[in-house]
């Protein structure tokens, strides 16, 4: 009886840590593909000199121009500069959608190109990742015009940025 009795205090003290693990695991996981495929384009922009961009979309839609990264993003050389993909464009990586996460650029950075220089042009931009947790444990990844990719918290991210979760 007192084993059950140590048990059960133990599991109702161990489900919320492990719930938030979970969660913390599922936000690095988003993060981390992001970041390394923004990486990889930057990367593949100064490679093959050519411009390479990445934008929310998939290969049956080609890129949304939406501000929703969440359900998934392309990763292609722009041959012809229009930020959007075509057929004969070719993609170096494609994210399906993520679970769980919603991903938010604001309306200036719907898709983020990199020039051959590396540099990504335009104003400096950031993504934000958010789960049922809300804006208290959201964060955003921060592309500079240099083409720099950094991770950061989103303290100042607004509750309906969390949606559908808020």
């Amino acid at each position: 009886m007192i084993v059950l009795t140590l048990s059960a205090i133990l599991l109702i003290l161990g489900v919320p840590a492990l719930q938030g693990f979970g969660a913390n695991q599922r936000m690095s996981a988003a993060i981390n593909a992001l970041h390394t495929h923004l990486a990889f384009a930057r990367h593949q922009a100064i490679r093959f000199n050519t411009d390479v961009v990445v934008c929310p979309g998939t290969l049956d839609s080609g890129c949304t121009g939406h501000l929703d990264w969440g359900q998934g993003w392309l990763v292609f050389s722009d041959l012809n500069g229009d930020m959007s993909w075509q057929n004969l464009e070719p993609v170096h990586r494609q994210e399906p959608g993520l679970e769980q996460m919603v991903i938010h650029s604001p309306a200036s950075r719907r898709a983020i190109r990199f020039y051959p220089n590396g540099s990504a042009p335009g104003s400096n931009g950031s993504i934000t990742f958010c789960d049922h947790r809300g804006p208290a444990k959201a964060r955003k990844l921060v592309i500079s015009n240099l083409g720099r990719v950094r991770r950061d918290q989103a303290p100042e991210l607004q509750e309906q940025h969390c949606s559908p979760y808020s």
